[in-house]
C-alpha cells in the first residue's frame, strides 16, 4: 500500500461553499463544483459557479433561525441525494471575524457518502497468507475493537494481539492498523 502519506493524499477534499448572513455566496471551491455540477451546472460571465441546491438554502436558515432562537445551534447536518446517483453529506457551521461576537458568515461542507463495502476476509486470509488466529483478528481489528478488547474476546492476553498484529502487518506490508484497514479496501 504505502506510507500514511499516500492514504491521506487518496482521501477527498470535501467541497466547500461559504456564504454571507444574506445567503450570499462568497466562497467555493473546485470539489463543491465538481459535485454540484452533477445537479445543474451553471455559468456566469465565464466564470463557473455552483448551482446550489435548495437544501443548502434550507440547511442555513435553519442554523440562522436556532440562533435567533438562542438554541445556538453551532452545526446542521443534511442528507443530500443527488441526481447521478449518489448522496452528500452537508454540514453547516456559523464563522465569525477576529473579535466578534455573532456569526458574520455561514460555511457548508459537501461530501459524498461512499457505500460501505463488506471485506472478503476469506481472499484477504488467502491473499496474504494469514493463519485463521490472525484472521480472527484481523476480522476483530474491522469491527473496531482494541487490542484490550480483542484479546478478551479471543481469551488471549493482549501481548498475544499484539504480536498477531504484528504479524499482520509484516504479511499485509502495512505500518499501522490504518494502513492494514486502507490495503483491505
Amino acid at each position: 500500500m504505502g506510507s500514511l502519506g499516500e492514504i491521506v493524499k487518496r482521501r477527498l477534499t470535501p467541497g466547500i461553499l461559504v456564504f454571507d448572513m444574506d445567503d450570499r455566496l462568497s466562497y467555493f471551491n473546485k470539489e463543491s463544483l465538481d459535485i454540484l455540477s452533477g445537479i445543474k451546472p451553471a455559468k456566469k460571465r465565464g466564470v463557473r459557479k455552483p448551482y446550489v441546491p435548495e437544501e443548502i438554502y434550507h440547511l442555513c436558515d435553519l442554523l440562522k433561525t436556532n440562533l435567533t432562537d438562542k438554541k445556538r445551534g453551532d452545526v446542521g447536518c443534511s442528507i443530500m441525494e443527488i441526481r447521478s446517483g449518489f448522496s452528500c453529506s452537508l454540514r453547516a457551521f456559523f464563522l465569525s471575524g477576529h473579535g466578534e461576537d455573532h456569526p458574520t458568515h455561514i460555511m457548508v461542507l459537501i461530501e459524498k457518502i461512499v457505500e460501505k463495502r463488506e471485506v472478503d476476509f476469506e481472499k484477504t486470509k488467502r491473499d496474504f497468507h494469514l493463519s485463521n488466529r490472525e484472521s480472527e483478528v484481523l476480522r476483530l481489528l474491522c469491527q473496531g475493537n482494541t487490542n484490550k478488547g480483542i484479546a478478551e474476546k479471543l481469551f488471549i492476553s493482549e501481548y498475544t494481539v499484539k504480536d498477531h498484529m504484528k504479524k499482520i502487518m509484516g504479511k499485509m506490508g502495512a505500518k499501522s492498523r490504518s494502513e492494514i484497514m486502507a490495503v483491505m479496501k
